[in-house]
């Protein structure tokens, strides 16, 4: 790796600590460590990048008088490196995925396929292995990022919010009067996605969707159980794509009762 952190591995575990989240940094052998995290699960790191990262100024380690393991936590400059990295920063160049995103049935958008949390749960996990999301599931969540930011929803966000409910206001910079009409197109259409699923599953949404938040981040900061929510996830992209793609119903209609040689009396 050198004197600079490994980039990858760097995401990882500020996506981890993220939040205001610390870790408990136990020792594992000569060159590696165990991370606590919050949750309860645990993640082997290299002490070497634990140093790094240290260096760059992107965590603190802090030493525990009660012998219980050093503390990490990130930085305001570890977490800032991360938000450039997700919205394009040098990292991200190296390894996009530029394509294209279906915002209506006549609209289209460019967007970093690679960035989002979901790109990941679709590859395939091995040989005769399916991905945990398939492909429609896949296409349901991007189609909503899309409408996201197409309707430039992205600036409304402040320090406490709820998802499921500033994405819908319209007051202040950016408003409706502000907007072209193809971003008030999309944003009712991704308010009229929120409403399809429910409020029970429009945040997780729109916080891994959107805000591309890491399932492990919003499991600490909710409180669920480990590995919850990719469950839910898939969920509520079930739920995301029925209302994109509904069911036709392909039964025949019942044109009249009658059994075997029945045949209707023709009137003269």
């Amino acid at each position: 790796m050198g004197n600079e952190p490994d980039a990858k591995r760097a995401l990882r575990l500020l996506d981890a600590l993220a939040g205001g989240h610390a870790a408990r940094m136990r020792p594992a052998g000569p060159s590696a460590c165990v991370l606590e995290l919050c949750d309860g699960r645990r993640r082997r790191c290299p002490i070497a990048l634990i140093e790094q990262m240290a260096a760059q100024g992107w965590i603190v380690r802090q030493s525990d008088a009660g012998g219980k393991g050093d503390r990490i936590i990130a930085t305001e400059d570890g977490l800032s490196w991360r938000r450039r990295m997700a919205a394009g920063g040098g990292f991200a160049d190296q390894h996009r995925d530029i394509g294209t995103l279906r915002l209506g049935d006549r609209e289209r958008a460019t967007a970093n396929l690679a960035e989002s949390p979901l790109a990941r749960l679709a590859r395939s996990r091995g040989r005769g292995q399916r991905p945990w999301l398939d492909a429609a599931q896949l296409a349901a969540g991007e189609r909503l990022r899309a409408d996201f930011e197409f309707g430039q929803l992205r600036q409304k966000v402040t320090a406490s919010w709820n998802p499921a409910r500033t994405v819908r206001d319209g007051a202040g910079a950016g408003g409706a009067a502000d907007l072209s009409d193809r971003a008030i197109d999309a944003r009712a259409r991704f308010n009229a996605a929120l409403d399809a699923v429910g409020p029970e599953l429009a945040g997780l949404l729109v916080d891994v969707c959107c805000f591309l938040k890491g399932l492990e981040e919003i499991e600490c900061a909710r409180g669920w159980p480990r590995r919850s929510a990719k469950v839910v996830l898939r969920t509520a992209l079930s739920a995301l794509d029925r209302h994109y793609n509904p069911p036709r119903n392909r039964s025949a209609p019942m044109r009249h009762w009658g059994s075997d040689g029945y045949r209707p009396t023709l009137s003269t």
